[in-house]
């Protein structure tokens, strides 16, 4: 079996791999750098199939790019996955032409991609040529799977995002996986622990409670797909009002078409009917008028309607923000985070009021990982999607683990 690296390697962003049986040849993952629009590696296009992990662009960004170029080939994932996919896709066209960025596909190619794809469910082995391929829960979001290829030539697994810690949300990972010779693993979270949520939680209903008895109003920044569906949940009982702007909206409502893809769907059907969701300009001014909680994206501060509201409140000492995501490098939530200025390219703001940061993480952690790898012991282990992934692999070969961190463009034989 041969493995290429098309991205995702030593960095957190566009994410794929080309893997090559000796029989059939499979894309996992072709996503983009979400902040520049960058794109992977492209694979050659006589390819066996395609497999999508998640929806998150940074791993399903540029699929459609692949139907541009030629192929006519099946793509695989879940049914929220496609379904979440196909928002989140025409969405980056939308933000890409306005930012002036060169396109790599149209809308017309996620059409094409549509027309192509092909459902799978979880622990449902499919034969392909002369492998199998499997995928198994990932709990990362919605929909997200692990991907499983057996064949003649070998067999690997490739994580794409993982949580294998259950929430109110999300149903943690399967790490019943079975031995396999190869582990290509995320590694984004190598390096720390994540604090425990609930303590979390209780942070942040604290720092809600204080501003909106003051008088305040709390910005939530939260990406769309994810973090905006657990935050609801988790104040679907606080005593304020709750404001929900964005593409999270959209969001929240096709993942309550996928009731079997996450935890409590009841509960966050009950929590987005309880919020007020804002659709026109005048919602967001009334949204603003009193002490209230305003979940919205974009959960970097790159775009979406957060400008907005920090524009509006920016001098008020008694407001606050809680940033509950990761903030990648030369993103506005990392600029602000850093120098305490707010600057997304088409406005600059200096926050006044306090800025929260607490680590809500969609990903696994370090020893979560590392129990995950001694679990499976691997012949071969690939550290990929992680910007600390050389010194992670050095401390698990420290271990025992032949442990690698390829960089975009290397070639693997296992």
């Amino acid at each position: 079996m041969e493995l290429k690296f098309l991205g995702g390697c030593q960095e957190v962003g566009k994410s794929s791999i080309f893997v090559n049986t000796g029989k059939e040849k499979f894309v996992m993952d072709h996503g983009i750098e979400v902040q520049e629009g960058h794109s992977p590696i492209q694979p050659p296009m006589d390819l066996s199939g395609v497999f999508i992990t998640h929806a998150h662009l940074d791993h399903s960004g540029f699929v459609p790019g692949l139907y541009s170029r030629g192929y006519r080939g099946r793509t695989f994932a879940t049914p929220a996955t496609f379904d979440i996919s196909h928002m989140l896709l025409e969405d980056s066209l939308k933000v890409q032409k306005k930012r002036g960025m060169t396109q790599g596909f149209t809308s017309q190619d996620i059409r094409t991609m549509g027309r192509n794809e092909k459902i799978m469910a979880f622990n449902d082995p499919q034969e392909m040529g002369s492998s199998t391929v499997e995928l198994l829960s990932a709990g990362h979001i919605p929909g997200a799977s692990m991907v499983k290829i057996e064949s003649r030539a070998g067999s690997l697994l490739y994580t794409g995002d993982v949580k294998f810690i259950s929430t109110d949300f999300m149903f943690g990972a399967d790490s019943d996986v079975g031995h396999v010779q190869t582990l290509i693993s995320e590694s984004t979270y190598s390096y720390k622990n994540h604090p425990d949520r609930n303590e979390l939680k209780k942070k942040m209903l604290e720092i809600i409670e204080d501003t909106c008895h003051n008088g305040g109003i709390t910005i939530l920044p939260a990406f769309a797909v994810g973090r905006t569906q657990e935050i609801l949940m988790m104040l679907k009982d606080i005593q304020f009002p709750i404001y929900v702007d964005g593409m999270g909206i959209r969001a929240t409502h096709r993942m309550l078409s996928h009731p079997k893809s996450f935890r409590n769907p009841g509960m966050l059907r009950e929590a987005i009917e309880r919020a007020h969701c804002i659709r026109k300009q005048p919602e967001r001014k009334e949204a603003v008028s009193g002490p209230a909680v305003i979940i919205t994206t974009a959960g970097m501060l790159q775009g979406g309607p957060v400008s907005f509201y920090i524009s509006q409140l920016a001098k008020r000492k008694d407001c606050s923000m809680v940033l509950t995501g990761y903030q990648v490098e030369g993103t506005a939530g990392r600029t602000l985070m850093d120098t305490g200025i707010y600057d997304n390219g088409e406005m600059t703001a200096n926050p006044e009021f306090p800025i929260h940061f607490l680590d809500f993480s969609a990903h696994t952690d370090r020893d979560h990982l590392i129990d995950f790898y001694k679990k499976v012991n691997p012949e071969k282990l690939v550290l990929v999607h992680g910007d600390r992934t050389p010194e992670f692999a050095e401390e698990l070969r420290g271990m025992g683990f032949d442990a690698i961190a390829p960089k975009n463009g290397d070639s693997l034989k296992t």
